[in-house]
């Protein structure tokens, strides 16, 4: 992607009246936050969003020939005092200016998109994608960037964070138009929101899946977590977009608190969903769940959909209300989601009544309401059989808890190693040990992942559902310092086919 701009037209020509006026003509054919991409004509950004320091690269930057720095203003007298070849422009709050900046460069391009977030403590994940899925099954050019991924329409990009940075994220965007995206959806995590990552982006629709306890370590308390969940939606009202859309789920916790600060806004239009509510604007009935799918109703329209538990239903009420917003045939929508499932989120694996499901919970929290999800859906007589273990160089205090939590709502439980790092495996089982041996007996350990899983279907009779927890999407397994190719559902596929089973 060639751009060609005056340094002036980046920062704006204000900043040119007096002190950086000898450099206003200077032309910047790209801007970089990476001391490594730099080339002599780079504008190099002293900022990331994922530290919280950049100007030490700027010595790296400089060795590679930059000589155009963006700098905090603090720092400025001290870079331009070592470099005096190069020129240093000191801005204030430097880190949520990078947003604002990186658009601008690239001709502000979610103007040119329409652009959904989801954000939420979960949910944004299986969300944003059936919503990215429903649209290209529709005939839509659409992007999506997540947790699992970035696409731009069916070509996928690795996802190292679940929101870019502020400068790749607007380059992706940019990428976007290019490739005649008409579509965004993007997951919008509190970390994007506390770091400034967002900043440059207009927005049509924000939605709010949910609110619990999560990110403790970094939020510090609830009260911070919650506003900065809350600072999505004055996002969303400082878009400039003509029509702005929040969605919300009025089942959630706290939702009285999120409806207010909404309506603090008269010029946002407001919409729920609920699963409880028929007053809401979307509101999920005639539920009927099942080990190998959901159905119910919306707005009258029927949804028959592979996915499992009412935290699915949530969530494709979710998507199905951000899709109405732009005026696509309902029926469309419904028949769109179909076949729809999400990579490692409660992913059905269905052979010979045998339901395997992969999912990504490795948090207590997480492996409780996987688990309870799972137990509504079980046939009469049938059985919870529970695969998980904890990783390694993690938090130790989880793994008794998350032991406790299987043997009260499992069946039966095999206790394996997930990604167990530089740590001994069988100290990590002991660990989970200490918490299932004080609820049941009914549960054997077996290290070796494959081994664990293949005991655990072997062990399963028709009706029964095995969850395989802990890695969800990932295809790899980290041991010692190796990272090994590994995937949960590949190792199911390979024991049904072993057996002659089909699967689907």
């Amino acid at each position: 992607m060639l751009m060609n701009l005056l340094l002036r037209d980046i920062l704006g020509r204000e900043a040119f009246e007096t002190t950086y006026r000898s450099i206003a003509m200077k032309e910047v054919t790209s801007i970089e936050n990476d001391s490594r991409r730099v080339t002599p004509d780079t504008l190099f950004i002293a900022a990331s969003g994922y530290i919280d320091d950049a100007h030490p690269y700027i010595t790296d930057a400089y060795e590679r020939g930059c000589r155009m720095f963006l700098v905090d203003e603090t720092q400025q007298d001290i870079w331009q005092n070592r470099y005096i070849d190069a020129f240093f422009i000191g801005i204030p709050n430097i880190q949520r200016q990078l947003g604002k900046i990186a658009s601008h460069f690239y001709d502000h391009p979610s103007m040119k998109l329409v652009v959904c977030g989801i954000t939420g403590t979960s949910g944004k994940s299986t969300t944003a994608f059936v919503t990215y899925q429903a649209l290209r099954k529709m005939g839509f050019h659409a992007g999506l960037i997540g947790t699992i991924e970035y696409r731009i329409n069916d070509e996928s990009f690795p996802a190292p964070n679940t929101t870019p940075d502020a400068l790749m994220l607007q380059r992706f965007l940019a990428q976007m138009v290019e490739k005649k995206v008409e579509y965004v959806i993007m997951e919008v995590s509190s970390h994007a929101l506390a770091l400034g990552r967002l900043e440059g982006i207009d927005f049509d629709i924000m939605a709010f899946t949910n609110f619990s306890q999560d990110h403790l370590d970094f939020h510090k308390t609830m009260e911070e977590y919650f506003a900065t969940k809350l600072s999505a939606i004055d996002l969303l009202n400082q878009s400039r977009k003509p029509k702005r859309i929040f969605i919300y789920n009025q089942d959630m916790n706290r939702a009285v608190e999120v409806l207010k600060h909404a309506l603090s806004f008269p010029d946002i239009q407001l919409y729920s969903i609920s699963l409880r509510d028929e007053k809401a604007d979307y509101c999920a009935t005639d539920i009927v769940l099942s080990s190998e799918g959901s159905s119910f109703r919306v707005k009258g329209i029927p949804f028959s959909i592979r996915m499992i538990g009412l935290t699915n239903v949530y969530n494709f009420t979710m998507a199905f209300a951000i899709l109405a917003q732009w005026r696509l045939h309902l029926r469309a929508i419904a028949q769109s989601m179909s076949d729809i499932t999400v990579k490692g989120r409660v992913e059905p694996v269905v052979g010979n009544g045998i339901t395997a499901v992969i999912d990504y919970a490795h948090k207590p929290d997480a492996l409780e309401k996987v688990l309870l999800t799972l137990r509504d859906t079980l046939r009469e007589g049938g059985r919870l059989i529970s695969v998980f273990g904890a990783g390694g160089d993690r938090d130790r205090t989880k793994r008794p808890i998350m032991g406790e939590i299987s043997g009260k709502l499992a069946d039966y439980t095999v206790l394996t190693s997930d990604n167990p790092r530089t740590e001994d495996p069988l100290a990590i089982l002991a660990e989970i040990e200490e918490g299932i041996k004080r609820i049941t007996k009914n549960y054997i350990i077996e290290p070796d992942r494959e081994k664990a899983i293949f005991a655990a279907l072997t062990m399963a009779k028709p009706g029964d559902i095995v969850l395989i927890a802990g890695k969800g999407h990932e295809d790899y397994q980290i041991i010692g310092k190796e990272k090994r190719h590994f995937s949960d559902r590949e190792i199911v596929e390979k024991w049904f086919t072993q057996h002659g089973i089909p699967w689907k």
